[in-house]
């Protein structure tokens, strides 16, 4: 994620009854506003919004019969019941003018929380993975025959898409950290994938982290369940802590470790898919096909299985089921092939998860080169991981082409450097790059065999079709 705004929307917030019948959206073209913007579109609700520029996803709105306008202006929450905002938000027009006018100010997530009121919320949390489990376990439960509610933080398919109004009694949702938002949600059932510090504008270590994920887990409802990695220190902390102060929740471990309760055994690659074979205590083995090669995804698919048996149903029925997931953009995306060139496309912007993503195309390259289009994300981020994320870079790719930073919130002196020297220094190769110079770069770069991926939550994805045609374009053709 790239820069958010050092804030806790839950300290102050607005506690009184919230009034869905006509929302305006601050910012309604990100991932998961849009999503829930549709979301109260499709129950009924005359939805509003604006956002800083266009985009599919707003155009996938303006087809659901939202109000969708490019450019904020106070004007636009003219009779609105309320205004919803993301903390990167707080300070728009739209936001101060609804605060100055008396209109209710809600966070999305408690939206996300109202919403789910009479269903029962399953919360995906977690610094890594929480959009790709969230997305499996909406497929898996949709393969199961059920109906679910659901708002994933990203794109399924198409723009758009990742979010459906169901029938059935579950909500299923991503719930997001970076802010602490994830506090306004009482789940009935949780799953932590991972914990690690990140958001450095709005943490100060790995111990904040877990002391907002102990909170996160505290408001589980009674007789909850809380799935959690058992691979994680950060993971580990939390459960023995979650054990003593709620010990009347049922805590299902996943992960490589001997002491998982759902354990992952093996992970075997072949092309692009894997299959990985999982032991579930006192229930035998199951194993899961992905059309995946990555073995972050394969974590996930096993958190998504460890949650689906802790609400009953079946190992071996429920491996199959999360074998049904087709994927979500920009999560190790395969985009495309070009004269034996791989495009990957990666939402990647932290340090542990670049490793990851970097060490999948490693096994997709085989003798093959990686090449890294990296679009460092949020100046804080930079300035406090930068020489973590060229160690990454330097380790896991071949060549690396560095973009300038994304981000809102400029810092003095924190420029892509800070990550390109950290590169060097590690005695790896970087380039220096526009967006504009960076298909004939890659086409001049690559040659059958390689792989290149884009990683980074700003613009970077947007290369992927370019970088394509680069390539075809150099293909000698036959006359």
């Amino acid at each position: 994620m790239g820069d958010t705004v050092t804030a806790n929307p839950t300290l102050n917030a607005y506690a009184g009854p919230i009034d869905l019948s006509r929302p305006h959206f601050v910012g309604v073209g990100g991932s998961a506003m849009s999503g829930l913007a549709q979301l109260c579109a499709a129950r009924g609700s005359d939805v509003s919004g604006t956002d800083a520029v266009d985009s599919p996803r707003l155009s996938a709105l303006r087809e659901a019969g939202c109000s969708v306008k490019v450019g904020h202006d106070a004007a636009a929450i003219d009779g609105a019941s309320c205004v919803i905002y993301t903390s990167v938000a707080g300070e728009a027009p739209e936001t101060a003018a609804a605060r100055q006018r008396g209109i209710p100010v809600v966070h999305r997530m408690q939206v996300v929380q109202h919403l789910a009121h009479g269903r029962e919320l399953v919360a995906v949390a977690g610094t890594h993975g929480k959009s790709t489990t969230t997305g499996m376990l909406v497929a898996a439960l949709r393969q199961l025959g059920q109906d679910p509610s659901f708002l994933v933080g990203a794109d399924l398919t198409e723009p758009g898409t990742g979010t459906h109004s169901g029938g059935g009694d579950l909500f299923v949702a991503e719930a997001d950290e970076s802010d602490r938002a994830f506090h306004f949600l009482t789940p009935a059932a949780a799953v932590v994938t991972t914990i690690a510090f990140d958001h450095p504008e709005n943490y100060t270590g790995l111990d904040d982290h877990i002391d907002a994920y102990l909170r996160f887990a505290s408001g589980i409802r009674a007789v909850g369940v809380l799935v959690v990695n058992a691979d994680d220190q950060g993971c580990r902390d939390l459960t023995r802590r979650v054990r003593v102060l709620r010990p009347d929740l049922r805590v299902v471990t996943f992960g490589r470790s001997a002491t998982a309760a759902v354990r992952l055994e093996n992970i075997s690659r072949q092309g692009w898919s894997s299959q990985v074979t999982v032991a579930v205590a006192d229930a035998g083995r199951c194993v899961i096909r992905l059309a995946s090669p990555s073995a972050q995804h394969a974590q996930d698919a096993v958190a998504a299985l460890a949650l689906l048996v802790a609400l009953g149903h079946p190992p071996v029925s429920a491996a199959e089921a999360v074998s049904a997931f087709a994927g979500v953009r920009r999560r190790f995306t395969r985009v495309g092939q070009m004269a034996g060139v791989t495009v990957i496309d990666c939402h990647a912007d932290h340090h542990n998860e670049i490793a990851a993503d970097l060490s999948s195309a490693r096994a997709v390259a085989g003798d093959g080169r990686v090449i890294a289009v990296v679009q460092p994300s949020g100046y804080a981020r930079v300035q406090v991981f930068g020489a973590d994320i060229g160690a990454a870079l330097a380790a896991g790719a071949d060549c690396t082409i560095m973009l300038d930073v994304a981000g809102a919130a400029p810092i003095a002196g924190v420029t892509r450097s800070i990550v390109g020297d950290a590169v060097i220094m590690a005695g790896a190769s970087v380039r220096f790059a526009t967006h504009e110079q960076v298909p004939a770069l890659v086409s001049a770069m690559a040659g059958p065999g390689d792989v290149v991926v884009l990683l980074g939550v700003g613009n970077v994805g947007t290369l992927a079709a370019p970088i394509i045609a680069a390539v075809g374009a150099t293909v000698e053709v036959p006359v």
